[in-house]
């Protein structure tokens, strides 16, 4: 009797090994699996964060270089001077609520009457104006101010 007690003792023991092992095994596999997972995504997470990063990066570079052609003409330089205006008139209208239309050729003082074309154009002009007179006074004095 005790011999079979003993037998099915190790019977037992070596089924609880083999379970424990086959359960360890599992575990390792779900562990590396889930971790290999892990890497992958962090790997593509980083090379899209790179990809990202060099896309903003040539945009700038192709935007500064487009930017210091246009300065280099007298069209880019109106351009920079209408985009300034442009964002002076959208940050001017920033909160409006309500717009009344004042007719420029009833009140034309009036600081509320619409800007018109002929008004851009001549501040364009002499603006234009200043730029000039000011490359001219800063070629005069050697190109120091």
């Amino acid at each position: 009797a005790e011999s079979k007690a003993a037998a099915l003792k190790t019977e037992h023991d070596a089924a609880n090994q083999r379970l424990l092992e086959e359960t360890k095994a599992k575990a390792d596999a779900m562990r590396i699996t889930v971790s290999t997972k892990a890497k992958a995504e962090a790997e593509s997470i980083l090379i899209k964060a790179k990809a990202e990063a060099d896309a903003i990066r040539l945009k700038a570079e192709a935007e500064a270089k487009r930017a210091q052609m246009l300065s280099e003409t007298n069209f880019g330089q109106q351009e920079a001077l209408l985009e300034k205006y442009s964002e002076m008139v959208i940050k001017s209208n920033e909160g409006v609520e309500k717009v009344i239309y004042l007719d420029p050729s009833i009140n034309r003082e009036s600081p509320f009457a619409l800007g018109s074309l002929q008004n851009l154009n001549f501040d364009l002009n002499n603006l234009s104006q200043l730029a000039i007179a000011s490359r001219e006074s800063s070629g005069m004095n050697g190109g120091r101010q």
